[in-house]
């Protein structure tokens, strides 16, 4: 079957890492990410004159210098409609697609925006020929369902459009993992998508 390119989109927090964990479980997979080129591009800096390391810090860090890391990605975006970070993993992605000796599939677990012609969801779909999935969490509160909020006003801007362009969307509890039930219910969602895109594989 063709290896398709995967690619995850959705606000912070909302599962994205835990989609392609469980997702490791029943697909070969190899992960990119196009932050880890503007976290490699911070690193000094930010280490520098914040003793962070963006590459290569907890949580609560990250949280300390998202705002620059935000500010500087998107500054670079708008230098080059959109494809600066693109063309920095592309040949990254390209490289393993030819070279590689396994038929792991490239997974990219952070598309976050479709704003230019050519911009991320394009470039996954038209250039890379993947498929993209959305992963949305929420927390049942009084019989409601109460989203995950985007963390900042790039999210909000660009996640209901990332939603529309979707081609799989998975919407899940915030569960903590502590139960066989609450495991299998997180596993059962991933596979949903797995039985889906093994279809797709065979188009």
């Amino acid at each position: 079957m063709e290896r398709k390119v995967i690619g995850i989109s959705g606000v912070a927090g909302a599962g994205k890492d835990l989609f392609f964990s469980l997702l490791s479980k029943h697909l070969p997979v190899r992960r990119f990410a196009l932050a880890d080129q503007l976290k490699q591009a911070c690193a000094e800096w930010c280490l520098s004159e914040y003793g962070i390391d963006p590459s290569n810090c907890s949580r609560e860090e990250k949280e300390k210098v998202r705002e620059f890391l935000v500010f500087h990605g998107v500054f670079k975006r708008k230098l080059s409609n959109g494809r600066h970070w693109i063309d920095k993993v592309t040949p990254n992605i390209k490289s393993f697609l030819t070279n590689a000796q396994t038929e792991d599939v490239p997974v990219i677990t952070d598309i976050r925006y479709q704003e230019y012609e050519k911009d991320e969801v394009s470039w996954l779909k038209n250039e890379l020929f993947g498929v993209l999935v959305h992963v949305s969490q929420y927390q049942n509160k009084d019989g409601k369902r109460i989203w995950k909020d985007p963390v900042n006003s790039e999210e909000t801007r660009q996640d209901p459009i990332l939603k529309n362009h979707a081609d799989f969307s998975i919407e899940w509890e915030k569960v903590k993992c502590d139960t066989p039930l609450e495991n299998e219910y997180l596993n059962n969602k991933v596979l949903e998508f797995v039985t889906w895109y093994n279809e797709k594989r065979k188009e």
